[in-house]
């Protein structure tokens, strides 16, 4: 595609290339998202000039984030101090950064985690982990089903998918696959460690892999045909609710807990452990059970797409991590609180942990796992995101116990 953008703008305009086709022709992919934004300009008359301001390389960016980039949209991002964690793999003090737009969430998760600090930071612990893949397949019909299934999960099937999933997996290592069935059809259900990663790609290739060689085995031993009908069966569960994940773990289970003293809450909350305590309850478990709820929290989802966002994260799984359990108990003590998040789905390395800005945030942590095989960084990480999460569902409780949650809000900026 030869001349200069002008040139290039009239081929799109007339439809005689495509939107793609620019980098390649190109041959760089910068300058590509840059006559594509001006395209659009003058295509709808509206300049894009914020759109366009950014510090994202695009020759790495596309095909591995995005395709047919123009730009970026900035996101505000906050400090919100240091969070101290006695976690299992996140010790010492960590700074919490916030991508959001929404006002009064800095504030109060920042109010949560100072309570947090007085009171010693907050313990944490990995209950589980794994990634999973579910490749959906077809046999003849449920005496085939059934002999399939007793297969896989008999010493020789276990062995046999170890084997062929660590030839396609560097990183990862095999934990387990597991049937289930409907009629014909058998969801095979693989979990694995992935390393630094968060591990889609890598156990959708390796899960692949593996159920292609098991089909000849299979064909070959036990006289089964066997068709594979998707890559993913759904139930995996890759970013929908589903109790699966709630019950099962999908990425890493972590549950954060800390025993707030009544002083510290009376100081930093002006609020009583007893009214906390009953709010939670009646509140985030009865009232979440009332309305059918995935998860029962008060607002998980918010301080996850915050920290899923600032530090590239996908943030379509805020949908799973969101599916959790606030507890919240008054003691001669104080207030014993916890989060019990049994589906963090999260990378230090790879995916959107590459790019420029959320790369910083990593790195800020300690926490960037470009050399990071065992997948320390990434179990690290999900126990500070656990953290913050507990932070914000502890300023939320005492915020609405001592009915100041209006008052916060009518601080915002309108308009």
């Amino acid at each position: 595609m030869g001349g200069n953008e002008e040139e290039i703008i009239g081929k799109l305009e007339r439809g005689e290339v495509k939107l793609y086709e620019i980098d390649k022709e190109v041959g760089d992919s910068n300058r590509a998202a840059r006559i594509r934004r001006a395209f659009l300009e003058k295509k709808m008359g509206v300049e894009l000039k914020n759109i366009g301001s950014t510090s994202i390389d695009f020759n790495d960016a596309t095909n591995r984030n995005i395709e047919n980039p123009i730009g970026a949209v900035q996101v505000p991002l906050g400090y919100c101090g240091d969070l101290n964690m006695n976690g299992e793999y996140a010790k010492g003090s960590y700074p919490v950064l916030l991508a959001t737009t929404e006002g009064r969430l800095v504030a109060g998760i920042s109010r949560g985690m100072s309570a947090l600090n007085k009171a010693g930071g907050v313990v944490s612990s990995v209950i589980k982990d794994g990634i999973t893949r579910d490749v959906l397949v077809r046999v003849s019909g449920i005496k085939d089903a059934s002999k399939l299934m007793r297969w896989i999960e008999s010493k020789e099937g276990i062995d046999f998918f170890g084997n062929e999933f660590s030839k396609n997996a560097s990183h990862g290592r095999f934990i387990e696959a597991r049937p289930f069935t409907t009629g014909r059809e058998v969801h095979i259900r693989i979990k694995a460690t992935s390393g630094a990663a968060m591990g889609m790609n890598m156990i959708t290739i390796a899960s692949k892999a593996s159920v292609d060689a098991m089909i000849k085995h299979v064909e070959e031993r036990l006289g089964i045909k066997v068709a594979i009908i998707s890559e993913s069966g759904n139930m995996c569960t890759d970013k929908k609710p589903a109790f699966i994940n709630f019950i099962e773990g999908r990425g890493t289970s972590v549950v954060a807990e800390a025993m707030v003293p009544r002083q510290i809450v009376a100081d930093v909350f002006k609020a009583e452990p007893e009214k906390m305590a009953e709010l939670n309850l009646l509140k985030n478990l009865t009232g979440s059970a009332l309305a059918g709820s995935h998860g029962f929290n008060a607002h998980i989802a918010n301080a996850l797409a915050a920290m899923y966002i600032a530090h590239g994260q996908d943030a379509a799984q805020v949908v799973e991590g969101a599916q959790a359990i606030t507890q919240a108990f008054a003691t001669e003590e104080g207030l014993y609180v916890s989060v019990t998040m049994p589906s963090i789905e999260v990378g230090t390395y790879g995916g959107g942990s590459k790019r420029e800005t959320q790369r910083e945030a990593l790195s800020l942590l300690g926490l960037y796992g470009e050399n990071d095989t065992e997948g320390r960084t990434r179990l690290a990480f999900a126990e500070i995101v656990a953290g913050v999460c507990l932070a914000g569902e502890l300023n939320l409780l005492a915020a609405e116990s001592t009915k100041d949650l209006s008052k916060s809000h009518s601080q915002i900026k309108r308009g």
